[in-house]
């Protein structure tokens, strides 16, 4: 210690003493951290609970909701309606499968069927969400935009880009609320990241890893629809990184994987993958990511930048740790993403109908348009990445990717 002391004091200016010189890091913290803009969705969906919490609402308005898709997803958006009944209703309950319909109706006093577009013509509808399967989704979107409904869809809006770009142009002509969701941005865990990372405590971004394995293995009736491990997966990573790196693209791509499990396999899909990503910036990121992990869920991200890093650790059951003379026992990963994001799942849907109550003339709207334009991005980076396993080379995001789908296809069809 007394070695590293006079290192360290022999680095000072002339008069300075240890003590008195912080390093970068602790100069960054002691700084005046940068807060979420007032007229963001998160602010207001903050200030919505508040006033929520003590009587205070200035309106009377309950927001109808039209909910389609009664699976593992819509379970988590029936949650979240039913810990928010000062400001929306279920209006609409819709499934292929019309006797979960029925009792979901039942169940919330609502009418039910599954056809969306009886339900898009009830004016009594303001808020649609989608949470049916991923091949549904955009067609979804465009209808319940055409119709001029406030729209929340669950990930993807399509995995082709030009369909993408298609729900985020109507969206942006009839100046609608439109949010596509991706639960890890409203994690408190990565939004502490994120804002210590905003807030200069690392210094230049440099680097990112992230860590995605997922738990259990996924019904290979889902898997079947869900357009693949880059586009089901990996995509949430692709959608972090964006966040993390303030809207960077991705200039190259090099992705390497394996199918363990025989059933996948038959699908021609993947279950591990590595992919490494680089940016004309000089930053580097890298994903690992993997359709199960015996220990449980697992999601965590690094961030390395110049100064420090930073680091979201996997959430555990509990913050216990046992310390005995046999070692030390640790607590459980969370089992699956139900538990792991069950919290996010209600912010996004709060923050969602706080910023429709704030009008289509409010920052928080404004602010969610220039988000959108993310997806496009976000997307063709999943699609390069999955072209370059398949053609077994590193892909740049400036090439024709349409040729190389075609390349990927001629060689499947040989193979």
């Amino acid at each position: 210690l007394k070695h590293v002391a006079r290192a360290a004091s022999a680095k000072l200016p002339s008069g300075a003493s240890a003590s008195s010189a912080p390093p970068p890091a602790a100069r960054a913290r002691a700084e005046m951290p940068k807060r979420p803009r007032a007229d963001s969705k998160d602010v207001l969906a903050e200030q919505m609970s508040l006033d929520i919490a003590r009587g205070a609402l200035t309106e009377g308005k309950k927001y109808g909701v039209a909910l389609v898709g009664l699976g593992r997803s819509g379970a988590f958006h029936l949650t979240s309606i039913k810990n928010l009944p000062e400001l929306t209703k279920l209006q609409w309950a819709i499934d292929v499968n019309e006797e979960r319909a029925k009792a979901i109706g039942k169940e919330y006093g609502c009418k039910h069927g599954s056809s969306l577009e009886v339900a898009l013509a009830d004016p009594s509808v303001d808020i649609v969400i989608i949470a049916s399967t991923t091949d549904t989704h955009f067609p979804f979107i465009m209808k319940s935009l055409t119709a001029k409904k406030a729209v929340f869809a669950e990930k993807p809006i399509s995995h082709e880009v030009h369909e993408v770009q298609q729900a985020v142009d109507l969206a942006l002509q009839h100046n609608l609320p439109f949010v596509c969701g991706y639960q890890r941005r409203c994690d408190m865990n990565f939004r502490a990241l994120k804002t210590q990372l905003d807030n200069g405590a690392i210094g230049q971004l440099k680097m990112i890893k992230s860590c995605s394995r997922d738990n259990p293995v996924p019904p290979i009736e889902y898997l079947r629809t869900s357009g693949g491990i880059f586009q089901d997966m990996l995509i949430h990573d692709f959608d972090m990184q964006e966040w993390l790196s303030g809207g960077q693209m991705p200039e190259s791509v090099l992705s390497v994987g394996h199918c363990y499990n025989p059933e996948i396999e038959k699908m021609k899909d993947l279950d591990i993958v590595a992919v490494l990503v680089k940016y004309s910036s000089g930053l580097v990121t890298m994903i690992d990511t993997c359709r199960d992990a015996a220990y449980g869920y697992d999601q965590r991200v690094e961030a390395f930048g110049s100064a420090g890093m930073l680091t979201a650790k996997n959430e555990t059951t509990s913050h216990v740790e046992l310390a005995t003379v046999d070692g030390h026992l640790m607590p459980p990963a969370k089992w699956s993403f139900p538990e792991r994001y069950n919290h996010a799942y209600m912010v996004e849907l709060s923050e969602f109908v706080a910023m429709v109550r704030a009008g289509v003339n409010s920052e928080a709207h404004k602010l969610e348009q220039k988000e959108m334009m993310r997806h496009p991005r976000v997307v063709k980076t999943a699609w390069a990445s999955e072209l370059s396993w398949k053609l077994g080379r590193q892909v740049r995001l400036d090439e024709d990717l349409d040729a190389l789908q075609r390349q990927a296809d001629e060689a499947a069809k040989k193979s």
